[in-house]
């Protein structure tokens, strides 16, 4: 089945929106596109959609259908919340599909600095991230 990227749902101004990208493999790629797209030629920050190459915007209805699929073709499924300060993610890095939760600020920092190795980082920092 034909990778179609991830799906995410980002909480925030007392509404969620929804969207998937094709570009998005994963959370490193997710954290490389925040990195490398994170402000305009003013030095402004661009929000966090803007980010995002090939980004889609999805119904409720139809994130759900997704989300709640076994068989989505989605390689991973994002939750943003940023007024409870979580991301949520649901991606396979090994050992199958798991649940990890990671507070979004250290997800971000992770961004800004650029770096590699962006599951390594985050784990070490927060062993008990995974959920399930």
């Amino acid at each position: 089945m034909e990778n179609k990227g991830c799906a995410f749902e980002m909480k925030g101004g007392r509404a969620s929106r929804y969207f998937t990208s094709p570009a998005v493999k994963g959370l490193a790629d997710f954290v490389r596109f925040l990195y490398e797209n994170r402000g305009d030629v003013g030095h402004a920050p661009r929000p966090i959609p803007k980010r995002i190459p090939q980004l889609a915007a999805l119904s409720e209805k139809d994130w759900h259908e997704i989300a709640d699929s076994n068989d989505s073709g989605y390689s991973c499924f994002f939750i943003i919340d940023i007024p409870q300060n979580e991301f949520w993610v649901n991606e396979d890095i090994g050992d199958g599909m798991a649940i990890y939760c990671f507070p979004f600020t250290a997800v971000m920092e992770v961004a800004i600095s650029g770096g590699a190795d962006v599951w390594e980082r985050l784990l070490t920092q927060f062993p008990g991230a995974k959920k399930s």
